[in-house]
């Protein structure tokens, strides 16, 4: 069969200088935000510098090495969601996520995770739009952990610190809890035997829905289990206590509700297609941290430095490790092994992981 029968047909190639315009306009519009947020905020150029200049290296080096340990526990998650059709080993699995990840930077939108699909698909002989499936499952199940962390957040924050959380993010937190379960109730709904005999065009449906289906089929109820009651909240539960330590940098004395919310804030403002949330991140992650009482020039200088502290090792590491092993990140011979197995045994659409 063609590519085009299993992928879709080819999109024309975008011009390169719209791609850049793209993201020079996206940089402008963080970059904008971030100060004009400032502005409002009061915050004047000599206080931010001040603040800049007086942060201790110390609990920003440890902030780097927990990016790290973020960076593996999403890994972990990624490769057990994507395993059932394409069954990398862990550090291959990492290598792509850091390369991802680093493009995620340069890439707005996310785009970064699209070139680790279409990669893995193109190196292995795996159909990218079944990888498209475990990526949305993936994506998913980041939110259902965000959700989750939030929960344990408020308990161990009531019992600690008898902290209960500010009026902003209960609302942000139930506007992702209506998305996550309205998303899981139209996915369930799409399934259901009755839909699928009333619209033919779903049973058994095109080449690429049946791929699609059964990137998101292809875990029991089992194993989407450990997914979301386990994996999916462990980056969220761990990237607050970086926070906290981070935040001593500043001399900031950060408890895990106030940690946790200035992650809420600062993952919402990446929602703006900005390469890397420049801007957008400080600006929403500055709010979080002013509204929970922190001076506005020293909230603003802590989440700068902790971006960078996010950002600048993971694109050192994807680009240094783009530029050492190149197409290797999956070794030839298992990449040609892996092509074997895809075309010896087609994945059937809905297939249980075993």
């Amino acid at each position: 069969m063609a590519a085009e029968d299993i992928e879709g047909p080819a999109r024309p190639e975008r011009p390169r200088w719209v791609s850049a315009l793209r993201t020079v306009g996206g940089i402008v519009v963080g970059v904008g935000s971030a100060v004009l947020v400032a502005r409002l905020m009061g915050i004047h150029l000599r206080d931010l510098v001040g603040s800049l200049r007086s942060a201790r290296p110390l609990p920003l080096l440890a902030a780097v090495g927990g990016t790290f340990v973020l960076l593996a526990l999403q890994t972990f998650r990624w490769w057990w969601v994507v395993r059932p059709v394409l069954p990398l080993r862990y550090r291959e699995a990492f290598s792509a996520m850091l390369v991802g990840s680093a493009f995620n930077v340069l890439i707005p939108a996310r785009g970064g995770d699209l070139i680790r699909v279409q990669y893995l698909g193109k190196r292995t002989g795996t159909s990218r739009v079944t990888l498209l499936g475990t990526e949305l499952l993936d994506y998913w199940s980041d939110k259902a952990g965000w959700l989750l962390a939030f929960v344990v957040t408020c308990l161990v924050s009531w019992a600690g610190w008898k902290e209960s959380p500010q009026r902003w993010l209960l609302h942000a937190i139930g506007v992702l809890a209506l998305l996550v379960i309205g998303s899981a109730a139209l996915v369930v709904i799409a399934q259901l035997p009755v839909l699928r005999r009333l619209s033919p065009r779903l049973d058994p449906g095109p080449r690429w829905l049946q791929k699609l289906r059964s990137g998101f089929r292809a875990h029991d109820r089992r194993s989407l289990l450990v997914i979301e009651g386990l994996l999916a909240p462990l980056p969220w539960l761990w990237e607050v206590p970086v926070i906290m330590v981070a935040g001593h940098a500043l001399g900031l004395s950060l408890s895990p509700m106030l940690a946790f919310a200035m992650l809420t804030a600062a993952n919402l403002g990446t929602v703006v297609p900005v390469p890397g949330g420049a801007g957008s991140f400080e600006a929403a992650g500055a709010f979080a941290l002013a509204a929970g009482g922190v001076p506005h020039d020293r909230a603003f200088a802590f989440v700068l430095l902790y971006h960078v502290s996010l950002l600048l090792p993971i694109v050192v590491a994807g680009v240094g490790l783009l530029a050492l092993q190149g197409r290797s990140l999956v070794p030839r011979r298992r990449a040609a092994r892996l092509r074997r197995a895809r075309q010896a045994e087609a994945l059937e659409p809905g297939r249980p992981r075993p």
